[in-house]
């Protein structure tokens, strides 16, 4: 029974996985249907690992279920995003708040050459992915592991795609420039500063963001 039960674990946890990593790299679409039948059959499983997963993802929020139409990928309005970014705002300051005294020259010198490879990057992939490693290299030294867990678990739910649709309407040069000031102000220790800092850039983000969706409905 022992080992039913962890072949059972672990075939949920494998769909678990597979299903999340679709859904945020975009690969499975924001209103995608997810058919089960399909699913158990390409992953090699039975439904009910299908069934436990979706459930898992629904808690998470990148599922939604509807009668007579099954599991969808879930669809977010402008102001789920805007929330998200409530959310960061409250989590990520705090974070950084933590950190800045615990930060040692090496954390400067890391966010600094994940600055210089973001300056440098060309595309909106690249932006986005530097600049989650940059913010996670800011808040690591917090020691708050379920913190930043919670910080990375935001991020998550914006998506891949939506993450690198923020890094593009933000600004590259305008985000840089924040960036370069919340770094500069961690350095000398300042943590208000710091923390200011931060709260406008995602402020900032959070009424681009606002802008895009506003333009997209027109368009």
């Amino acid at each position: 029974m022992k080992n039913a039960a962890n072949k059972k674990t672990t075939a949920t946890d494998r769909v678990y996985q597979e299903l999340r990593k679709r859904i945020l790299d975009g690969a499975l679409a924001e209103g995608s249907p997810i058919r089960q039948d399909d699913i158990a059959a390409e992953l090699g499983v039975s439904k009910i690992p299908v069934r436990e997963a979706l459930m898992r993802l629904q808690s998470e929020g990148l599922v939604s279920f509807t009668p007579n139409a099954g599991a969808t990928v879930t669809v977010l309005a402008v102001a789920d995003y805007v929330e998200m970014l409530d959310m960061r705002i409250a989590i990520e300051c705090r974070a950084l708040e933590l950190a800045v005294p615990n930060m040692a020259a090496s954390d400067i010198a890391h966010a600094r050459a994940l600055l210089d490879a973001y300056h440098a990057a060309m595309t909106e992939a690249d932006w986005s992915d530097l600049n989650a490693r940059f913010h996670e290299c800011l808040y690591a030294p917090a020691n708050r592991p379920r913190l930043v867990a919670l910080i990375q678990s935001v991020q998550d739910q914006m998506g891949k795609i939506m993450r690198q649709r923020v890094s593009a309407v933000a600004g590259h040069e305008r985000s840089h420039r924040d960036h370069v000031k919340i770094l500069d102000a961690c350095e000398r220790g300042d943590v208000n500063d710091a923390v200011l800092l931060l709260r406008r850039h995602i402020e900032h983000t959070q009424r681009e963001v606002q802008a895009y969706f506003r333009r997209k409905t027109k368009g």
